[in-house]
């Protein structure tokens, strides 16, 4: 039996200081991956011309062009275009570990068949020029509704729907409430499976109050649909998810 593809889909706009330490985690991944593909949703720093260079060297890498409608807009594009089993989504300023694959599709394989893995997050503002990790690490590895510390069997998508692209800002929040109302397994393995980029200029970074007020209305809005489907029902915390 042939092993299940991988396809990965990273969102990118105006990171030519990042993109390629992204695609580089990616690319180095101790299980190899079987196509990559890199929205570019309407840079204008010179990130697209570095695109080019790199998937001149890599023909896993498919570069796409979004409409500058935001990250779930660009994430669902590549959705559409992925062919692989497994799906991953990592963003074009952030890195993962190397072993980061390798050790979440060993967790899918396993009897329970979890539908998501996902793992803790990292925060960091540079990286180890030497090392595969952050040079500064921000506070300890948390487990945090990020589509890019998981993996997803591709069945996902086709009980949950596609990425919300009216949502700015949180979109990952939103898509992972609805993957457990749901119903769907999902494990949160102990180790680090993202290192995430804080940095002046991301849109996390910018937005806080906007963003923090979207992610309440995307709280109420799960709530209002477990009231309206007749179930109250209580969603453990992410700790609560963290396998022992």
């Amino acid at each position: 039996m042939s092993e299940p593809a991988i396809s990965v889909i990273v969102p990118a706009r105006d990171l030519r200081n990042f993109i390629g330490e992204a695609l580089a985690s990616i690319q180095g991944q101790s299980r190899p991956v079987q196509e990559i593909f890199v929205i570019d949703d309407g840079s204008r720093d010179g990130t697209a011309e570095i695109l080019r260079e790199m998937a001149a060297r890599d023909s896993r890498l498919r570069l796409l062009s979004g409409e500058g409608r935001g990250a779930a807009a660009a994430r669902n594009l590549g959705l559409r275009a992925a062919r692989g089993d497994i799906i991953a989504f990592l963003d074009g300023d952030d890195v993962w570990p190397r072993d980061k694959i390798a050790r979440q599709m060993e967790r899918l394989a396993a009897n329970d068949r979890p539908d998501i893995v996902s793992g803790l997050v990292q925060r960091f503002r540079a990286l180890d020029t030497k090392a595969p990790g952050p040079a500064d690490a921000e506070g300890p590895a948390l487990p945090m509704a990020s589509l890019a510390a998981c993996l997803f069997r591709r069945e996902v998508f086709g009980r949950i729907g596609p990425l919300d692209e009216t949502l700015r800002w949180s979109d990952d929040h939103d898509f992972m409430l609805r993957a457990r109302e749901a119903g769907l397994r999902i494990v949160i393995m102990r180790q680090i499976a993202l290192y995430y980029r804080r940095r002046a200029g991301s849109l996390s970074q910018d937005a806080a109050a906007p963003r923090d007020f979207q992610l309440l209305d995307i709280v109420h809005r799960s709530l209002k649909r477990r009231r309206q489907a007749g179930r109250e029902m209580h969603l453990l915390p992410l700790t609560d998810l963290i396998e022992r």
